[in-house]
């Protein structure tokens, strides 16, 4: 079978050449195409990702727990000092729940979505359809979207604020074997964003767009750039955090998660 050497962006719909190939899973041939106007690098049409996903989280996601920890105390500082009136959370791709149960420990109502994980450590604050948050995050998710459109525009109907984690293609972009982040050995990482491909995004979206490393904001009204890379400094973070301190939820979460009406009668 003939390999083609071009294929559509997902984001711009320019012409993506053939830019490398690698060996996804240890066994699966796969082609990764470089759009030449954005720079977003993507897979062929995935199709090992049944086999990828027979767990929703990979094994060698060693870093769960401590990346889950550091975007607790980034988002609540992001939330002190551009969002102070926001009141509804959503973390969208929130896996087993335990960045939602972080939230709500520091005070934030904060909700849960995933179509792949279980959720575990947020039973009982699922997202119902039709309601609409202050500020939706997704960390570690776009990489894994087949259609990153369809899956921003989900994001920015459910609300006007999009915080997002994902690490951009160094420049210029690196072969398959010569950058982590493109997890050969996981096979869920598919798509590869640089910044102009999130600003075509941003734009097409109607949002501005702030970055400060991995972590990127969409935002409907235009944000303080000084006020949001201060708020994504470790340290600085958590002294906002320690000033801003909010009431945590564990308790009334207990009790609403106790009540009568939420228990199936015998």
């Amino acid at each position: 079978m003939l390999t083609p050497l071009s294929e559509k962006c997902k984001i711009c719909s320019s012409q993506s050449a053939l830019f490398d190939r690698g060996q996804i899973l240890h066994r699966h041939a796969v082609q990764y195409y470089r759009c030449e106007n954005c720079g977003f690098i993507q897979t062929e049409s995935p199709y090992w990702l049944e086999e990828a996903y027979s767990s929703a989280i990979s094994r060698l996601d060693t870093g769960i727990l401590s990346r889950n920890l550091r975007n607790r105390d980034l988002t609540s500082s992001l939330l002190n000092l551009l969002f102070p009136n926001a009141r509804r959370l959503l973390d969208f791709g929130a896996g087993h729940g335990i960045f939602v149960r972080l939230m709500r420990d520091s005070g934030f109502e904060c909700f849960w979505q995933d179509l792949h994980a279980t959720n575990d450590y947020a039973r009982g604050f699922e997202h119902k359809a039709g309601q609409q948050y202050d500020l939706l995050t997704s960390f570690e998710v776009l990489e894994h979207l087949t259609d990153p459109l369809a899956g921003l525009s989900e994001m920015v109907s459910l609300s006007p604020n999009v915080f997002v984690s994902t690490e951009l293609l160094p420049n210029p972009a690196p072969k398959i074997s010569e950058w982590w982040y493109y997890l050969l050995a996981s096979g869920q990482h598919i798509s590869f964003f640089t910044h102009a491909s999130l600003k075509i995004i941003a734009d097409r979206f109607g949002r501005h767009l702030l970055s400060r490393g991995p972590y990127h904001l969409l935002s409907t009204n235009p944000q303080s750039r000084l006020r949001f890379r201060f708020s994504l400094g470790d340290s600085r973070s958590r002294v906002v955090n320690v000033i801003r301190r909010r009431p945590s939820l564990q308790q009334s979460d207990f009790q609403f998660l106790s009540s009568e009406a939420l228990w199936p009668r015998s």
